[in-house]
This record gives C-alpha cells, sequence and structure tokens, in this order.
C-alpha cells in the first residue's frame, strides 16, 4: 500500500508537468467555465451552471485527457519497463486513472464551490445528490477514457476517436442548450453518451428540475456503462498480460 500511495503521488506530480495534461484537466475547463459562466445570463442555463460546466471539464479531462499519455506511455516502451521490474500494465493504469479522477475532481470543486460566488448560478436543491452524481459520472467517465487508451492503437487514432466521442457528448447531452430543441434523431443518438444522462441526473436528482426523461433510468444506464467501460478494460489489461507471460 505504501509503494502504491507513493507511486500515485509521482504520477500525481507528472501529471502537473505534463503541458498536455494540464492543459486538458486545468487550462481548458476552467477557461471555458469563465467564458461561458460570463455570456451564458438566461436564468435557465445559469440555473444550472455547476452541473454543465462540471460535465464539460469531466469529458474534457477523461475522454481527451486521459488515453493520450496510456498510448504514449505504451509507444515508447515504458509500460514494458514498468513489467520487467515487476509492476504490472494493470497497476500502471489504475494509477494512471485514480491520478485523473483526483486531477478531474479538484477542478470539479472549484467550479461548484466559485459558480455561485462569481455568476450568481443556483446552489443545487439537494447537495448530497449532487456530489452522488458528480462521483458516478466521473467514475464512468474515467473508467470510459482508461478503455479508449487501453485499446487505442497509437496517438492519431486515440486523439481522433477522442474528438469523436467529445464533440458529440458536448453538442448532444444538453449542457449547451436543452435537447429538445434537438431532431429526434440526435436527441436520442446523444443517449450514447454518459454526459447526457448526467445532465439529466443532475436536473433531476440535484436540481429537482423537469427532465426529459426518467433521472433514475440515467442513473441506470449510467452505470451500465461504467461498469460495462471496467469490466472490458480489465478484460483487455489481462489479455496482454496473458500475452506477455506466454
Amino acid at each position: 500500500m505504501k509503494a502504491l500511495l507513493k507511486f500515485l503521488w509521482i504520477q500525481l506530480n507528472m501529471d502537473l508537468r505534463e503541458k498536455g495534461t494540464l492543459m486538458n484537466y486545468y487550462v481548458i475547463p476552467l477557461l471555458f467555465y469563465i467564458i461561458i459562466g460570463s455570456v451564458f445570463t438566461q436564468p435557465e442555463t445559469k440555473s444550472t451552471l455547476a452541473a454543465t460546466m462540471i460535465i464539460f471539464a469531466v469529458t474534457m479531462g477523461a475522454i481527451v485527457g486521459i488515453p493520450g499519455p496510456l498510448v504514449k506511455m505504451r509507444e515508447s516502451g515504458t509500460l514494458r519497463a514498468f513489467s520487467v521490474n515487476g509492476i504490472s500494465n494493470g497497476m500502471v493504469t489504475f494509477v494512471h486513472a485514480i491520478s485523473a479522477f483526483f486531477h478531474i475532481l479538484i477542478v470539479s470543486v472549484i467550479i461548484f464551490c466559485t459558480s455561485h460566488l462569481i455568476f450568481k448560478s443556483d446552489n443545487p436543491t439537494y447537495p448530497v445528490r449532487f456530489i452522488c452524481v458528480l462521483l458516478l459520472f466521473l467514475l464512468t467517465s474515467t473508467a470510459i477514457g482508461v478503455l479508449i487508451g487501453t485499446f487505442a492503437r497509437n496517438q492519431s487514432f486515440v486523439t481522433t476517436f477522442s474528438q469523436l466521442v467529445f464533440l458529440p457528448s458536448i453538442l448532444l447531452s444538453g449542457i449547451m442548450f436543452n435537447t429538445s430543441m434537438l431532431p429526434k434523431v440526435l436527441m436520442w443518438g446523444g443517449r450514447i453518451f454518459p454526459a447526457t444522462h448526467a445532465m439529466q441526473m443532475f436536473k433531476g436528482l440535484a436540481f429537482h428540475k423537469q427532465t426529459n426523461y426518467s433521472s433514475m433510468i440515467a442513473l441506470f444506464v449510467l452505470t451500465v456503462i461504467g461498469v460495462a467501460a471496467v469490466m472490458l478494460t480489465y478484460l483487455k489489461i489481462w489479455k496482454i498480460s496473458s500475452g506477455e507471460l506466454s
């Protein structure tokens, strides 16, 4: 356990020194939060500003920020070097995921604590539910980010695929505008992405506002997506580890 915590501490500091990681985890989400908070003045948008900007920050950090470094470590031979020294691929991936989780959680807390003070947005009606939704969404998104990084073949593929997941997540989830304004095909297509279900959960469970569909359905779907991502990642890492041992 002591070695794991030391490894995690080293990874946290390495993330802060990596410019690309720092941009994806902190700089871009916080800049976007400040800009959107200043521009969006409609009461409906302001009321859920904390939730929408947290969804952006989590999606940005997890889907764009996590996969790249994992692929880079694999391409550079770092994962193999760890394996030779007795540190499994699974452990390296786990530490990377936990480190990313903490970084994104810090940004989410900053947004949550400042949105009302700076932009006069509404506080959630049920703060505990808000935190629970945040943690579930963050866990699921982190799992998906790790899944992408585990399966991606190279840097160019992971960059393209991450954007193909990130952009629809932002545009179709309802954080920029109500999904009822979308054509039905796009509205239903948006439900593939965790961000859409997180938005419905924040609205229904934390802010007690009207949703497009049941918050409990969103909770179930988001949980299933997270569990599936974890299982697929585990199977992939197990397959890689088995191949190295054989």
